[in-house]
């Protein structure tokens, strides 16, 4: 942990925290406010985000993880979580978590109010990550992303 870094973060310091609206690199429409509990704390091998998710966005391209895990605790709010064939209604007190290779996943929230949860996973220094209604795949390798076309592999974006 960084020396500036404490490992307690008061309630007042996390709404003091600055809010940054995320947009999936494959999705304009895919925006997720986010404030980094984990960065805030230090942590290095675990990130953890508060994320509010408003109206009519998606949290993310449907997709899954070929190493990294996920999970996500419900706050307040409803939402429709879209978790690999089928959709569930997902609201304050629900958890998932998604091991590595596990069914593609997503968030929507097409209700009124904000979707608002905890979503943390482990941060290592590679991820291979899949997207399948898109034919797309990300891998990342220490923090730099590359996209690959699943229909045209030869075919390198990095973002």
């Amino acid at each position: 942990m960084p020396a500036s870094a404490h490992p307690l973060l008061r309630a007042q310091d996390i709404a003091a925290l600055p809010e940054e609206a995320r947009t999936h690199a494959l999705d304009p429409e895919a925006i997720r406010h986010t404030r980094s509990l984990g960065d805030a704390v230090g942590l290095q091998s675990l990130g953890v985000h508060l994320v509010r998710l408003t109206s009519g966005r998606r949290s993310s391209v449907l997709h899954f993880h070929h190493h990294d895990e996920e999970w996500i605790y419900v706050l307040s709010g409803r939402g429709l979580a879209e978790i690999g064939d089928d959709t569930f209604d997902v609201g304050a007190g629900d958890f998932m978590g998604f091991v590595a290779g596990s069914a593609p996943h997503n968030l929507y929230n097409p209700n009124p109010e904000d979707l608002v949860y905890l979503v943390g996973g482990n941060r290592l220094p590679y991820d291979v990550c899949d997207y399948p209604r898109s034919r797309m795949r990300r891998y990342r390798t220490h923090g730099v992303n590359e996209y690959v076309n699943l229909d045209a592999p030869e075919k390198r974006v990095p973002r």
